[in-house]
């Protein structure tokens, strides 16, 4: 009709062009020519005449579903809404302006307003505002152009809900094995007509196995998807799987069952990093435990036999169970996991497990870097370490840090968080610290109260074994037939440095409540009370030391040239009483002065044994013996010096306090 239009005008135009070049006159012809129209069209200053319409027509609404069927029924798949607008003559209007209404209609456009087409075709898509208030409604249309209206007729709609039905279900296998795929299409139809229906959602599921699209909306009534034998956490599935298969719209489910071939496991792996095992009575963990893997083409294999046996271990460890020595038949778990418990007795070793897949003995996994290798810290396995032990007396806040080190009888070191404790008879320590990699550390720090002595005992203690000799050389303490080689109790903080306890200094206690056996002497480092002792491995081991907090002014003693003029000496202590050093990083030093000029001699003094800064660490001996310490002792030697020259001491402490002290060669 279109093409036939176009002929007509165009016939019309050519003729009026040639009756316009010959001079002829009358009608302008179907285009009307500027103002000569006569009234019979009207011209636009775009150079197109617009044709005269007197009177406009409108058809009723008609609607066509998703499958362009024509249609009265409306559903949540919406439909298109279409009218014809034309002329006087039964001709298309292009471009008039239609507007639509309904009830319970929404329409494509938000003010559900279109244009008419070149066929005066004016379409637009319609949905229900809601498609659960079912029923008769009416829809009509208005088409304006150039001042002429015209409007349609009701026509009804009916709102229904959508009737679909899941038709042509195919798999294309119905038996696959474990992890396989298969792929599932189906059609969604109407359920009276069979008409395919577009736009339908459609939702898959299953116990176990993933789609590659779980949610499908069908294109042109076509449904696709693929399911996968293996579960959302990567696990194979296995027997018959019922996927369930719906629509969005409340069509009748359907299900299709898939029939999984047994998992055939294939590969065993040691699944578990390195193992450290604490031996029994370690204080560790009484046990450990260790996995393999099944895999079914890289997949992890559930409910896979695996056999797992002891290759190589200690002859007192069990595992599986406790005291099982046998070999066992055990079920992986959802995730492939073979999990297997050990049970270390006291002896140390490494440790190798087999495992091996019973459908397949082939196939085998060894444990690797398991071993029982840890026990408690023994009696002469607490190392204490120092970074300095000579403090300042005269401020607070000067630091020592104690490291602790600590390993068990048989040498390794002990298990991470064994919990050294410590205090102190001055300033303050930080309370306990728990090791790592077999050992720890806490700060000693200057405070109140501070000893009168300049000396300050700190105490360690750590739950722990006795050392003994084990004569029967099975690893084992046994009361009666090994033998304790130091035997120890209750313990104290020995203040006074006497080795004995005096509870009317108000010394620490520590006490265990054994009675009746013969205990080994007290030490100041492992301080000891008489009768408090049993014939039990188990025991608090400790470990005492000794700092000093020096004062800033030193004691100076013993100072002496020699006959020869030719030496230096003398003695530099932190306090009066000369039971300890000067504070660590004291420098000290001798300047010689040369008062006699005109001998033709220069004395001067050099530094010959002795440190110029005072070290770190010292042997604080005892009290009593301290001033009999090498380490205080000073030497310069002199040259070229002779009577009348002089000395000069300076003493710096590190808070910056100068003594000095001038000696004069007699």
């Amino acid at each position: 009709m279109q093409k036939k239009q176009l002929t007509m005008k165009l016939s019309a135009v050519a003729l009026a062009v040639l009756l316009a070049s010959c001079g002829g006159g009358g009608s302008d012809g179907y285009f009307n020519q500027g103002e000569n129209n006569n009234g019979s069209g009207s011209g636009t200053d775009n150079g197109i005449e617009t044709p005269v319409v007197a009177k406009l027509n409108i058809t009723n609404v008609e609607l066509v579903d998703s499958n362009n069927q024509k249609t009265s029924v409306l559903n949540i798949l919406g439909a298109s809404a279409s009218v014809k607008v034309t002329d006087q003559n039964g001709q298309p209007i292009s471009g008039a302006l239609v507007t639509f209404t309904g009830e319970n209609i929404t329409f494509e456009t938000s003010n559900a307003t279109v244009l008419s087409n070149a066929e005066g075709i004016a379409k637009i898509g319609i949905k229900p505002t809601d498609e659960t208030k079912t029923g008769i409604y009416k829809i009509n249309a208005n088409a304006e152009i150039n001042g002429n209206t015209a409007s349609s007729s009701d026509a009804y709609v009916s709102i229904e809900a959508l009737k679909t039905k899941l038709a042509n279900l195919v798999v294309d296998h119905s038996t696959i094995d474990a992890g396989g795929s298969v792929k599932i299409t189906l059609q969604t139809v109407d359920s009276v007509t069979n008409a395919a229906q577009n736009n339908v959602q459609v939702t898959f599921k299953s116990d176990c196995g993933t789609f590659s699209n779980s949610t499908v909306s069908s294109n042109q009534g076509l449904v696709e998807t693929t399911y996968t034998a293996i579960s959302t956490g990567g696990q194979l599935c296995t027997g018959t799987q019922t996927l369930t298969i719906s629509a969005n719209n409340g069509a009748t489910t359907a299900t299709q069952n898939i029939t999984i071939n047994a998992i055939k496991a294939n590969s065993l792996v040691y699944s578990s990093g390195e193992v450290k095992l604490g031996a029994a009575n370690s204080g560790s963990s009484a046990s450990g435990k260790v996995e393999f893997t099944v895999y079914s083409n890289k997949l992890p294999a559930k409910n896979q036999d695996v056999l797992v046996e002891l290759i190589n271990a200690p002859t007192d460890l069990s595992f599986i169970a406790l005291h099982n020595k046998t070999q066992k038949v055990i079920k992986s778990n959802d995730d492939g996991k073979i999990v297997v418990d050990i049970f270390p007795g006291s002896l140390p070793g490494p440790v190798e497990l087999k495992a091996t897949l019973v459908s397949d003995p082939s196939v085998t996994a060894l444990t690797k870097d398991v071993s029982v290798a840890t026990g408690r810290v023994t009696q002469n396995g607490l190392s204490l370490s120092v970074t300095k032990n000579a403090l300042q007396w005269d401020i607070d806040g000067d630091k020592a840090t104690i490291v602790a080190r600590l390993r068990d009888r048989v040498g390794n070191k002990v298990p991470d968080g064994t919990v050294v404790s410590f205090v102190t008879e001055g300033g303050s320590i930080t309370p306990n610290c728990s090791t790592a990699d077999g050992e720890c550390s806490v700060v000693l720090q200057t405070q109140n109260p501070r000893p009168a002595d300049n000396r300050v005992t700190v105490l360690a203690y750590v739950e722990g074994d006795k050392s003994y000799i084990d004569k029967d050389s099975d690893n084992v303490y046994t009361a009666g037939v090994d033998e304790l080689t130091s035997n120890i109790g209750d313990f104290f903080r020995d203040d006074n440095e006497n080795t004995i306890f005096e509870a009317a200094l108000g010394e620490f206690l520590y006490k265990r409540g054994a009675v009746g056996n013969t205990c080994a002497a007290s030490t100041f480092i492992q301080p000891n009370i008489s009768g408090t002792c049993n014939t039990e491995l188990s025991a608090v081991i400790r470990q005492q030391l000794v700092f000093s907090f020096s004062n800033d002014v030193p004691t100076i003693t013993n100072p002496a040239i020699s006959d020869t003029k030719s030496n230096f000496t003398f003695k530099l202590f932190g306090n009066s009483a000369q039971s300890v050093p000067m504070p660590t990083g004291t420098t000290v030093a001798v300047k010689a002065e040369d008062n006699t000029k005109d001998n033709q001699k220069s004395c001067s003094a050099e530094l010959w044994s002795g440190n110029a800064t005072v070290p770190s660490v010292f042997n604080l001996l005892t009290p009593s013996t301290f001033s009999t310490s090498s380490q205080v002792f000073y030497s310069y030697r002199l040259k070229e010096c002779d009577s009348g020259d002089s000395l000069v001491l300076t003493v710096t402490a590190p808070t910056g306090q100068i003594t000095k002290q001038e000696y004069t060669i007699r």
